[in-house]
């Protein structure tokens, strides 16, 4: 199984390992978060990554969500991509929950896959639940 590691600005990926948890229960394996503190310089949160990378990883690699493209958690993350480590900045509930889903069940997916979730997450929901006859009034 493929290890998942979370990593973000301030503590929004330990509030995503929270959540998941309400959907998959109290334990869930190779699931982890790294937050970045102010404190932390790039390089301390560099080799935290690589340090959690080598606890999550079974064999099978481990797929890293960031926060941000661009941001330092991502940018410290790039540099361990490899056959084994994968890299998606930009994530959300709906990605993650769709890659637990997938990991338990031992589908296969793609990265691409995963992305497209992911995208698919966000929605204008005023313009979705909004009438044809409104939407020609805006």
């Amino acid at each position: 199984m493929k290890g998942i590691l979370i990593v973000s600005h301030g503590k929004m990926a330990e509030g995503m390992v929270d959540s998941a948890k309400l959907f998959f229960g109290e334990t869930v394996e190779q699931l982890d978060a790294l937050c970045l503190k102010a404190e932390d310089s790039p390089e301390d949160f560099h080799t935290r990554v690589e340090e959690k990378i080598a606890q999550l990883d079974s064999g099978e690699g481990v797929i890293i969500l960031a926060d941000l493209l661009g941001g330092t958690p991502c940018n410290q993350s790039v540099a361990l991509m490899s056959d084994k480590v994968d890299l998606i900045a930009g994530v959300n509930l709906s990605l993650l929950l769709e890659l637990l889903g997938r990991r338990m069940s031992d589908e296969p997916f793609a990265m691409s896959e995963l992305v497209g979730v992911g995208q698919e997450g966000l929605v204008d929901v005023k313009k979705l639940l909004m009438t044809p006859e409104a939407e020609n009034n805006d």
